[in-house]
């Protein structure tokens, strides 16, 4: 509240208008909010000086047509940027605008001395105008519209036509005024919108080759654990009346492996914007099923029980990506359960409902526990959070990171409490995720 309370009026009007404005395309996904916010700063900015010039020129000129001209041409002018409310192209709404500020310089052009009239240089800042708020094909589209009008007047001057100069000697002194003072807020408002839009593309672009980056490890970091499940069920296979167990191992792995590369590429649909994550309602207790089978070797060699009440879970359907939650997320969470557990101990797995439709999955271990230094940075991929395990075995480091950032594309959270004291000592994983239990 207080954050609200702070902020200049002129700055909550503003957002009160784009808000008013932009509403339904940003509801619809059909806009970026920054080409609203480009094209709203361009009418804004522009508007300002049209009602100076406006009222100015009122009181200087004596032509009602410059008037009634500049009256219309303002209220549309404002007005476009309701379109928005109805459109979805910048092109039409920066189109109309510019052609209502366009014909107002036209009018007071031609009534204020033709080509020597101070308000022939408006026609310059269409071009930027249009480029700024619609790319190149707004810029070319108004720099031949400019450079047509200002060649007529300048034909017309050079073959002596005679235009109606009507503004008085006081209207020239004060138009000097406002055409300094109005470039100067047009060039800065260009100018600051330019370098906002370049940053805000600059870290899109970013965002994006992190994203990218981010696919490469979960790719890399589950096929490798895929890789390891397969070599384990070789290796069993290769004992005496052990091949149809290995086998088994190794085909579980090399399905799960199938599902995985399957996932990424919807992962990386969904990361460009051409595809959603389809969130759907997945039964835990197939999820816990299908991770204890991938694990079930893991869990032998270390004597590690892995308990969970299948019957009270009975019902309990969780809103996520099902093939993502357990590759990645239950996966990762047990795996490193397993790693950090000493031989002959225990995970355990329970849930109870939280609040607002949201259930809390507790995964549970009696391992080594986490030192404060890496719970704190557990997620961070710039900061080393890798050890090894009771058994020497290695990570990656990736794989924390990977689960919480599937857990925020099913809108969850996840926490995590550790200890390293000598009794009860041990890991806790907290998931929070949407969905129903009947």
């Amino acid at each position: 509240m207080q954050s609200q309370l702070n902020i200049h009026p002129i700055l909550r009007l503003y957002n009160s208008l784009f808000a008013f404005v932009a509403k339904k395309q940003i509801e619809a996904g059909s806009i970026e909010p920054r080409k609203i916010h480009s094209v709203l700063v361009a009418i804004l900015a522009t508007s300002l000086l049209m009602w100076s010039h406006v009222i100015l020129l009122t009181k200087t000129v004596d032509s009602d047509v410059v008037f009634w001209t500049g009256i219309i041409c303002s209220v549309v002018h404002l007005s476009s940027i309701s379109l928005f409310r109805f459109t979805n192209s910048t092109f039409s709404i920066i189109n109309t605008m510019l052609a209502c500020g366009m014909t107002y310089v036209t009018t007071t052009v031609y009534y204020t001395g033709g080509f020597q009239s101070f308000a022939l240089i408006w026609a310059v800042a269409t071009p930027m105008l249009g480029g700024m708020a619609s790319g190149q094909r707004g810029a070319k589209l108004w720099g031949i519209i400019s450079f047509t009008i200002i060649m007529t007047f300048f034909i017309m001057s050079i073959t002596g036509y005679q235009f109606p100069d009507l503004l008085t000697p006081e209207g020239k002194v004060l138009t000097h005024y406002v055409q300094v003072f109005g470039w100067l807020i047009l060039g800065s408002v260009l100018s600051f919108t330019f370098v906002a839009l370049r940053e805000t593309a600059e870290a899109k672009l970013h965002e994006q080759t992190e994203k990218v980056d981010s696919l490469f490890r979960v790719l890399f970091h589950d096929l490798a654990n895929s890789l390891g499940r397969i070599n384990i069920g070789h290796t069993i296979a290769k004992k005496e009346g052990q091949f149809v167990k290995g086998m088994k191992i190794a085909e579980g792995a090399a399905d799960s492996m199938f599902e995985i590369t399957q996932n990424v590429r919807k992962i990386y649909a969904v990361s460009k914007g051409k595809a959603d994550m389809e969130l759907t309602l997945s039964p835990l207790n197939e999820s816990i099923t299908y991770v204890t089978k991938i694990f079930a070797d893991e869990l032998d060699k270390k004597q590690i029980k892995l308990k969970w009440d299948m019957r009270k879970l009975e019902g309990l359907k969780l809103l996520v990506e099902p093939v993502s939650f357990k590759n990645q997320v239950l996966a990762n969470i047990l795996s490193n359960c397993i790693k950090f557990s000493p031989e002959g101990s225990e995970i355990t797995i329970s849930a109870y409902p939280n609040n607002h439709h949201y259930f809390t999955v507790e995964i549970k271990d009696s391992g080594i526990g986490m030192p404060p230094a890496i719970l704190e940075n557990l997620f961070d991929l710039n900061k080393k959070t890798s050890r090894p395990g009771t058994k020497g075995e290695f990570g990656t480091g990736f794989g924390m990171h990977i689960m919480k950032s599937f857990m925020e594309i099913y809108q969850g959270d996840v926490k995590v409490e550790s200890n390293e004291r000598e009794v009860d000592s041990g890991t806790t994983f907290k998931l929070s995720l949407k969905g129903e239990w009947p």
